[in-house]
C-alpha cells in the first residue's frame, strides 16, 4: 500500500467528471477506506458499497454525490465490516446497476494486494491501470496483478482480449 492507488483513482474519477462524463469511483477497500478521505465526503458516508451488496441500503441511498462536479459519485467502502463480506453477485449487480443509471465511467479503486476486495474489483475491470513505487518488490507485485489481470478476469473467462495497461 501507499503507493497512489486511491489518489490515482480520485484524479482519474475527477478529471473524467470535469470532462463531462458521468462518473463514479467504488472504494473495494473494506476495512481501510480512504478514498472517501480524498474524496473530501468522509463525514457525508451514512451507507456503503458493503450495505448495498448485502441489500441493507439502495445504491441512490448509498452514493455520494461530489461537491465539485454535479456528475461524479463516490460509493464509500465499509471501514467496519471483514473483508470477505463483498460477493461477486452482489458487486456484479451494483456495477450492472450503475450502468443502467446511465454511467459512463466506473473507476474501481482497489486495494492492495490480492485479496477479495482487490480480486473482485480486477474481476470486473474492462481496462486496468497498476501503480507501483520503483522498488524490487512492488515491480513484482506488479507483475502478479498483470498475471491474474491477464488470466482472472470475466474478460479473460470469456475469451475477450488482455486489458490494456498504463
Amino acid at each position: 500500500g501507499g503507493v497512489g492507488k486511491t489518489t490515482s483513482s480520485a484524479s482519474l474519477a475527477c478529471g473524467l467528471a470535469r470532462r463531462g462524463k458521468k462518473v463514479a469511483v467504488i472504494d473495494f477497500d473494506v476495512g481501510l477506506r480512504n478514498l472517501d478521505l480524498i474524496m473530501g465526503c468522509e463525514r457525508r458516508v451514512v451507507y456503503d458499497f458493503v450495505n448495498v451488496v448485502h441489500g441493507e441500503a439502495t445504491l441512490k441511498q448509498a452514493l455520494i454525490k461530489d461537491k465539485r462536479f454535479d456528475n461524479l459519485y463516490v460509493l464509500a467502502a465499509s471501514q467496519t465490516r471483514d473483508k470477505d463480506a463483498l460477493t461477486q453477485e452482489g458487486v456484479g449487480k451494483v456495477l450492472d446497476d450503475l450502468w443502467a443509471d446511465g454511467f459512463d465511467y466506473i473507476i474501481c479503486d482497489s486495494p492492495a494486494g490480492i485479496e477479495k476486495g482487490a480480486f473482485l474489483a480486477m474481476y470486473f475491470a474492462d481496462r486496468a491501470v497498476t501503480t507501483r513505487n520503483p522498488e524490487v518488490s512492488s515491480v513484482r507485485d506488479s507483475d502478479r496483478i498483470i498475471g491474474l489481470l491477464d488470466s482472472k478476469t470475466h474478460k479473460a473467462e470469456s475469451g475477450g482480449l488482455p486489458l490494456a495497461f498504463l
